[in-house]
């Protein structure tokens, strides 16, 4: 069974309404146990919320509920190897954010079955450039 690391953008635009086909997606994922987080999209994703109240309603709901993937040194060690390499690869190629750089080593290390899933041109670089399973939404 594949696992989905449904990245920060794919949360965005499921829980802020502006893409009901990636809701449904996430929706369906999710009842049939196939989505996986971690810390990072975590901490990305929960910084939105207004209160303490909020924080905790979204994620008991949301992600306390899923697969938790970890991210242990040795992602962040493939995450620093992978911008290293890409800075390598052509002009300003590594100018990605840092989180993105972690969460899809975090998919990568979690083993082929875990297919990182985006709505993100940052996401599309790296996945392009490791070669990992990922799912690129399109606009």
């Amino acid at each position: 069974m594949s696992r989905y690391l449904a990245d920060t953008s794919i949360w965005s635009w499921a829980l802020g309404g502006g893409r009901p086909d990636i809701a449904g997606r996430l929706a369906d994922r999710a009842q049939r146990n196939e989505l996986a987080t971690c810390y990072a999209i975590v901490l990305e994703q929960q910084h939105r919320a207004r209160t303490g109240l909020e924080f905790e309603t979204q994620f008991g709901a949301v992600f306390a509920p899923l697969h938790w993937l970890r991210s242990e040194e040795t992602a962040w060690e493939r995450a620093f190897a992978v911008q290293r390499s890409l800075a390598h690869a052509g002009h300003c190629r590594h100018r990605r954010q840092a989180m993105d750089y972690v969460i899809a080593a975090t998919a990568e290390l979690a083993g082929p079955e875990v297919v990182l899933w985006a709505f993100d041109r940052d996401m599309e670089v790296i996945c392009e450039h490791t070669g990992q399973p990922c799912e690129l939404e399109q606009a």
